[in-house]
């Protein structure tokens, strides 16, 4: 069912028409892409499923895992030995070691060159060919 209306300008020459039909046909081929335009939707967020994957955006797999390890510990040895001064020293250490884990997240992240961005293959950019529209603006 695809209907045909006017265009307001003068139509694409032959040029034109390939080089549409090529980003066309390479937006077809992209996955994820597809993958979010067919998601896309008008349903309402879910706050709690919103907070919990920003949370997940900003914490990363390592942090969490020193936060679990270091909280297990801690509350080992604190059940064992309750005594104030122990107590403390835990809760110093879990701390430390806690804020050396993000600091160390953040670090990898501005190394990295910003965190959520995919990692380019530079195997794969070599192997694509460059289309007209791909070359910088004179």
């Amino acid at each position: 069912m695809s209907e045909v209306t006017e265009m307001d300008g003068p139509a694409l020459s032959g040029w034109e028409r390939r080089l549409l039909e090529e980003i066309e046909s390479d937006l077809r081929q992209d996955t994820r892409l597809d993958r979010k335009l067919s998601t896309m939707g008008a349903k309402r967020p879910n706050r709690v499923l919103g907070v919990l994957r920003a949370t997940g955006h900003r914490i990363s797999t390592g942090v969490l895992l020193t936060v679990l390890v270091m909280t297990s510990i801690c509350l080992g040895i604190g059940v064992r030995t309750p005594t104030t001064a122990v107590l403390v020293a835990l809760g110093v250490v879990w701390a430390a070691s806690v804020t050396a884990a993000v600091a160390a997240t953040e670090l990898l992240r501005r190394r990295r060159g910003g965190g959520g961005a995919e990692p380019v293959d530079p195997a794969r950019e070599e192997r694509r060919e460059r289309r007209p529209w791909d070359r910088p603006e004179a």
